[in-house]
């Protein structure tokens, strides 16, 4: 009888490098890797949805407002159409964010309003507009970070090129409804056309407060060009100024005083039909002293009896309110001591209530001063008022005794 084959099992070759001593360490780093990131990763995303570059800070609102236009200035409305737009923005309603934001900045045109303007109108593709919003916050602030990583955002936009204030004319710009937008202390080139009827319109803002006295040179090149000049305010009205018609060939300059953060609007021509080239400049002459602003009582700055005080009347619309404690009862002295020619010095007094207690002596003759004496009581606040007549300006120290 033949022998039944006997099945052989062949023993499986080990493996060098066992297979918990793999599983094991790569547990271990997983798990090193997973509390790591749960350790270190952002926090999740709450609240509403914001768009990329969007602000919605009603801290940074009311910083710029203050920075932008007077403490006292009321923005409790434009904030609230700031709220408001945000949450039109998160409820994805851009349309109506812009509206909203539109008639803010009508009433506080500051930075922030203008950045978020220019990311709503990229989200809705109105390029036109995206760059008019972020060309205005960079005219108001030309290192405005927000706007500028913006527009390094919407580089795909090509939008920076054409988005900061000129530095040579564009036409068409001969209403005040087309002016180009141009920067403080930045020279512009400009040229008017011959037998065109040429006329060049700019518009600029002025500095934050304190008010401050601008200045407006165009110089003249061409030796046939007879510049003239015209101003307007941020309604397009127009403006005094102190300029004079030109002969061919002569630069002229013009000076005015625009309230804080306002728009001023320019025109330049040719008198007689003359052409030529020109350069414009606008800039604040800084001519404020350092105690403004302090226009109102409200506002007005503390000094202390005894310390002599340094300032000026910068113009005719400028004038000077300053609060003291009084330090006894009885009689002080208040010295005007006029360190101009020009100045013919006028001083109002207030009682503790704000009311008016008294006025200096008459003034008539320029570089003049003046002295005056108070009743007071100890520890008591008080208040005195230095202004001009005549619509003189001058620098004078001011001294309580």
């Amino acid at each position: 009888m033949a022998e039944e084959p006997t099945l052989l099992r062949k023993k499986r070759a080990r493996s060098k490098y066992p297979l918990h001593w793999v599983i094991i360490p790569l547990t271990i780093v997983a798990a090193g890797l997973w509390g790591a990131w749960v350790l270190f990763r952002p926090p999740p995303q709450g609240g509403p949805f914001v768009l990329p570059g969007y602000i919605t800070s009603a801290s940074t609102f009311e910083q710029e407002c203050t920075h932008f236009y007077d403490k006292a200035a009321n923005h409790v409305a434009a904030e609230e159409k700031f709220r408001q737009a945000a949450e039109s923005m998160a409820n994805h309603d851009y349309a109506h964010a812009a509206a909203l934001l539109e008639t803010a900045a009508k009433e506080f045109a500051i930075p922030a309003v203008f950045n978020d303007l220019g990311v709503l109108y990229a989200k809705l593709g109105d390029r036109s507009r995206t760059l008019n919003a972020f060309r205005e916050a960079l005219a108001h602030d030309s290192g405005y970070v927000p706007a500028r990583q913006n527009l390094e955002r919407l580089k795909g936009l090509n939008l920076s090129a054409a988005v900061y204030p000129v530095t040579r004319e564009i036409e068409p710009n001969g209403t005040l409804p087309l002016a180009n937008l141009i920067s403080l202390d930045q020279p512009v080139e400009g040229e008017i056309a011959e037998n065109l009827n040429d006329v060049d319109c700019y518009r600029v803002n002025a500095s934050p407060p304190p008010r401050d006295l601008m200045q407006i040179e165009v110089s003249n090149g061409s030796k046939t060009l007879a510049l003239s000049l015209s101003l307007f305010d941020d309604n397009m009205l127009p403006l005094p100024s102190d300029q004079e018609p030109r002969e061919p060939g002569a630069s002229l300059t013009g000076h005015l005083s625009p309230p804080p953060n306002s728009t001023v609007y320019l025109k330049i021509w040719g008198a007689r039909g003359t052409a030529g080239k020109y350069t414009l400049l606008v800039r604040m002459l800084k001519a404020f002293d350092a105690h403004e602003p302090n226009d109102q009582i409200f506002n007005a700055t503390k000094i202390v009896p005894g310390e002599p005080i340094q300032a000026n009347i910068m113009d005719a619309q400028d004038t000077d309110f300053y609060s003291f404690v009084s330090p006894r009862t009885g009689k002080l002295s208040i010295e005007i001591l006029n360190r101009s020619s020009t100045l013919i010095p006028a001083l109002t007094t207030f009682s503790p209530d704000k009311r008016t207690s008294g006025f200096g002596p008459d003034v008539t003759k320029p570089g003049a001063g003046l002295e005056h004496t108070i009743e007071v009581l100890e520890d008591q606040v008080y208040y005195v008022q230095v202004w001009s007549q005549r619509n003189t300006a001058g620098n004078y120290t001011l001294t309580i005794r």
